[in-house]
């Protein structure tokens, strides 16, 4: 699960991608320590950011901030979402938590000088219409899954458009490597 990412302020890349927007939307957050139900940019379309807020109101589960990349098609919740709705979460880094002795520990996973970006899908949410985003998730690798079972869908550099375009299968794992 995905509970947490941040953007690094001195992130160049980032930084020179989301100049600005934070002064045209009052409450946007472009730098720090990202939170559920945050409003932050989504990138849409390969130069487009738009103001998205981080959750699906669930009809029992409260906000629902993470869908599992291998069945997000199948379920009601998401399917529509990840059919004509797919976005890019720009990030510094995702945090992950473990448990050791009763404590949690909480650990941040980055690639050094390369903005992540996150595999989502959104929709617009009636309580405040707002469009409205969940991070897809895949089962973490051998090395990461040792902190967590789980962690976000990574779209690399090269199918960035790709994914906006809702042209490859929503199966997060095919994706990031």
């Amino acid at each position: 699960m995905c509970g947490r990412y941040y953007i690094d302020p001195q992130d160049y890349e980032l930084a020179r991608l989301l100049e600005g927007l934070e002064d045209l939307v009052p409450g946007l957050k472009t730098k720090g320590e990202i939170f559920p139900s945050d409003l932050v940019p989504v990138r849409t379309g390969l130069s487009e950011f738009r103001p998205m807020r981080w959750g699906f109101t669930g009809i029992h589960k409260g906000l629902v901030i993470n869908a599992r990349s291998e069945t997000a098609e199948e379920k009601p919740l998401f399917r529509q979402a990840m059919r004509d709705r797919r976005c890019l979460i720009p990030a510094s880094g995702y945090y992950e938590w473990q448990t050791i002795n009763g404590k949690k520990e909480k650990y941040a996973f980055f690639l050094p000088h390369e903005p992540l970006y996150l595999a989502a899908c959104y929709r617009k949410e009636a309580q405040d219409r707002l469009d409205h985003f969940v991070i897809l998730t895949r089962q973490a690798p051998p090395d990461l899954g040792l902190i967590h079972p789980r962690m976000p869908v990574i779209i690399p550099p090269h199918l960035l458009d790709t994914w906006l375009n809702q042209s490859t299968a929503a199966m997060g794992h095919s994706l990031d490597k």
